[in-house]
């Protein structure tokens, strides 16, 4: 034993390495184990390599002394480096894949005055559901202040030199294409003539809306505004707004969603680590081994998305027995996603609804059951809907309790209860799920009819008049970076974790849940994707978040509508 333990250190010091003991008693016992598989030297110089690497890209051992040439091996090292070794494909796909509860997602701040962001970790400052009043004010002061360092960065708003020409220019207007000046509330007062302003619509009293930015408020007529973007305009809405002020009311002219910038224009002017939501990417040589890992292995995975999965209809469990069987030869499974309602009433208020909530859940078991290879290594994310047992109402909401889903979690091993929303990590893609009937809500909110827009780039099975509604829905929500830009009282919000709503940068892919029909669109490098009514039709989609490699870069993603007959 002690003639192996010298020939060990020997060959440490050779490379210029110091091996700790508790070390050196771990890297035996590795060896013993790979002398059944492999030569055991092939196996010890491997791990000195990868150790000697990792070392020198870090400038040495954080473990202390040793000479100028000699770096220190802990126990930690060894074990992360063996780790990394031993890894094989289905180690790299299991780690493919972070799923992020809304309650645990870190919140991104961003300081006007420093012009500065941090990304504030979860349990920091211990969040609550009960929020003061001064919450309230930081949550919409934080949504004006993220929108309005995106809009100052655009070049027509950035100041440049001002010349004759551009005077003249100026005098005319802004036919020019020059450069906007956006106009604080505060400096209407005794000013005249179109002015560009930045805000968020509030309604102090009750049909009276006012345009208030973070230095004071100023009544609107909206009477004569004219849209300018696609999307909806709602009480609690950013807008970018031209016209002129008339005995202390604002008379709009114009009025449109804030600028956007997709998602790697975001993260380069954020920082990687400030969009690093998920604790997974801490460097860039750490990103690029994850595009390495998606290049190699991400065009395997998929994601099948069924929204509104009505349990207590028996033809809903036939579908999805029939879906599974689809699936159940396919290597590697995909990850199924079900979206609630998951009854298509709520139970809530029935004298048996625990029981026959319960029992739903252990029909659905039973069916997943039918398929031992889907129950042992298949993944179900639940995301639930407005009308499932938990505390409703308000967003973001829970997970299903535990109590109505036990059965289920018992006989599928990787069955995960989930909030609504909720954020998926496939390499290193993010992927959004909510469910909500955002399309309504905004319909029924909005104090502007929406442009009748043309559809190109839309795909879907709706009809014409709801895809339109639909892609309106979809870029006010990415536009305002927020899935629920909607007055309050329609759409509540824990003040606290306002910023789990927040789709600044945006994901790869949103995905919501609503009953309209299926849609797709691409909107700045965004995929969204609504999978349309499972207890409608059987309808679902296949994503694909890398459908396509060219030139070792991802190229595209893929979406396909489907339909259980």
């Amino acid at each position: 034993m002690m003639s192996e333990r010298k020939r060990l250190t020997r060959i440490f010091k050779m490379r210029g390495l110091s091996v700790q003991a508790p070390a050196l008693n771990a890297l035996m016992n590795v060896l013993r184990r790979e002398k059944d598989h492999k030569s055991g030297d092939d196996v010890l110089f491997a791990i000195i390599d990868e150790i000697k690497d990792r070392m020198i890209q870090g400038g040495g051992s954080g473990g202390g002394g040793g000479g100028v040439n000699q770096f220190i091996v802990t126990t930690e090292l060894l074990e992360q480096v063996v780790a990394d070794l031993s890894r094989d494909e289905s180690d790299v796909a299991e780690e493919a894949v972070q799923l992020l509860d809304a309650f645990k997602t870190p919140r991104l701040a961003y300081d006007a005055m420093r012009k500065q962001f941090n990304l504030e970790r979860f349990g920091k400052e211990g969040r609550s559901i009960c929020g003061e009043a001064l919450d309230k004010v930081e949550m919409f002061a934080q949504r004006y202040a993220l929108i309005q360092q995106r809009i100052l960065r655009q070049d027509i708003f950035q100041p440049k030199l001002i010349t004759a020409t551009n005077s003249r220019r100026s005098c005319r207007g802004n036919d020019g294409g020059e450069n906007i000046t956006l106009t604080p509330v505060e400096s209407l007062l005794g000013r005249s003539g179109r002015r560009f302003l930045l805000g968020m619509i509030v309604q102090v009293e009750e049909g009276k809306y006012y345009l208030e930015d973070h230095t004071g408020q100023v009544a609107l007529n909206l009477s004569q505004a004219t849209l300018l973007t696609d999307g909806f305009v709602t009480e609690n809405c950013i807008v970018l707004v031209e016209g002129e002020t008339i005995d202390g009311v604002l008379h709009v002219h114009n009025m449109g969603n804030p600028i956007v910038e997709n998602r790697s224009n975001a993260i380069e002017a954020i920082g990687l680590q400030n969009t690093d939501i998920f604790h997974s990417i801490g460097s860039l040589s750490e990103l690029q081994k994850l595009r390495q890992q998606e290049l190699q292995h991400g065009q395997d995975g998929t994601f099948v998305i069924l929204s509104d999965v009505h349990l207590d209809k028996p033809t809903v469990i036939e579908n999805i027995d029939k879906m599974l069987d689809g699936y159940k030869d396919f290597d590697p499974l995909p990850i199924f996603v079900f979206m609630g309602n998951f009854t298509s009433k709520p139970l809530s208020g029935a004298a048996d609804g625990t029981k026959a909530m319960m029992s739903y859940f252990e029909d659905l078991a039973s069916v997943i059951g039918k398929y031992p290879r889907m129950a042992k290594e298949g993944r179900f994310v639940f995301v639930p809907g407005r009308n499932d047992p938990g505390i409703t109402g308000v967003l973001p909401r829970g997970p299903i309790p535990k109590y109505f889903t036990s059965a289920l979690r018992s006989r599928v091993k990787h069955a995960l209860f989930t909030s609504n929303p909720c954020r998926i990590r496939y390499f290193t893609k993010e992927i959004v799920f909510f469910r909500d009937d955002l399309v309504s809500k905004l319909r029924r909110h909005s104090l502007l009819e929406p442009r009748d827009d043309d559809d190109d780039g839309v795909s879907g099975n709706g009809t014409p008049g709801d895809l339109k509604l639909s892609r309106h829905a979809i870029k006010t929500v990415l536009d305002q970076g927020h899935l629920s830009p909607l007055p309050l009282p329609a759409s509540p919000i824990y003040w606290q974790w306002d910023h789990a709503l927040r789709l600044y940068p945006f994901p790869d892919a949103l995905v919501l849940g609503d009953r309209v029909g299926q849609f797709y669109e691409n909107y700045e490098e965004c995929d969204a994707v609504n999978p349309g009514a499972f207890s409608e039709g059987g309808h679902f989609v296949v994503y694909t978040p890398i459908a396509a490699v060219e030139d070792g870069e991802v190229t595209k993603s893929d979406v396909e509508f489907s339909q259980i007959e």
